[in-house]
């Protein structure tokens, strides 16, 4: 990304449009980014989901096994940490809070 202030943008409109062609260009104001210049191409990629990304579904995304690794093994760990976690009472936090017992002389 090519950055330039409000103030050179100013002088070289040209410059930075013609970078926009090819990368996005982020405006400045104060030191502070404000806006971002981009081709016509790059704002219909960022407008329109692509059908591809749309379409796609959770188990797609998922890198297949690899070879000689048992299917199960997934299901086998989450099994043993939720009989591990079942175990685990947690601890007692201590939160700094006096209790007042109303019953107490």
């Amino acid at each position: 990304m090519f950055t330039i202030t409000a103030r050179e943008l100013k002088r070289s409109v040209a410059r930075a449009l013609r970078i926009a062609d090819d990368q996005l260009v982020m405006i400045t104001k104060r030191g502070e980014p404000a806006y971002v210049l981009l081709s016509i191409g790059g704002y219909e990629r960022l407008r329109s989901p692509t059908p591809a990304k749309a379409s796609r579904s959770f188990i797609d995304v998922i890198p297949p096994l690899p070879d000689g690794v048992d299917p199960d093994l997934f299901g086998q760990i989450m099994d043993e940490i939720a009989i591990d976690r079942s175990r685990d009472f947690g601890r007692e936090a201590d939160l700094g809070l006096a209790v007042l017992n109303p019953f107490s002389g």
